[in-house]
């Protein structure tokens, strides 16, 4: 699943994507509620706003980078 979202954040020159293994970095899994992975968050000026886990939908993580991008955008 990885390697797919990669390539979907790969698309967007304007996104910063970082990958964190949640057993190796607890403090981050805590902070941000994540308890399973994968877990996919978008985040715009520090609040999240959206999050997949699991079963990520690679177009409505497309979608939702798109409307997020166009709303920074106005």
């Amino acid at each position: 699943m990885l390697d797919k979202v990669e390539i979907v954040a790969d698309g967007f020159s304007s996104l910063c994507s970082f990958y964190t293994d949640i057993v190796e970095e607890p403090l981050i899994a805590s902070h941000f509620l994540v308890y399973s992975g994968p877990t996919v968050l978008l985040l715009m000026d520090g609040k999240e706003v959206y999050r997949g886990s699991q079963f990520i939908d690679l177009e409505e993580l497309e979608y939702n980078i798109n409307r997020l991008l166009t709303l920074s955008e106005q």
